[in-house]
């Protein structure tokens, strides 16, 4: 899920040659229901043109009826999910 619009996250999906499914929420009310909104989180410095709000990257392992299987929620804007740990993450769901 992202604020990106739906074409530049096919244009990963792409590149990346994957045939995972990245999600669209240009305004944020999906993200809002998952609670990665930081309101004001931003930093000052990096507020320029792009408002206060951050949200967090937050990563959702889904399985085939989309139920949410796994979740990795961090404190800061700054720290993602591991590759490793999501890809562990992807085996011990099968």
């Amino acid at each position: 899920m992202s604020v990106d619009p739906p074409e530049a996250s096919e244009e990963l999906r792409k590149r990346l040659d994957t045939p995972i499914t990245f999600l669209s929420d240009r305004d944020g009310a999906l993200m809002d229901l998952v609670n990665v909104r930081d309101r004001g989180g931003m930093p000052s410095f990096e507020r320029a043109n792009r408002g206060t709000d951050v949200f967090l990257p937050t990563s959702f392992l889904l399985d085939e009826r989309n139920v949410i299987r796994w979740v990795y929620r961090p404190d800061t804007y700054r720290v993602r999910a591991p590759a490793t740990q999501v890809l562990a993450e992807i085996d011990r769901l099968g």
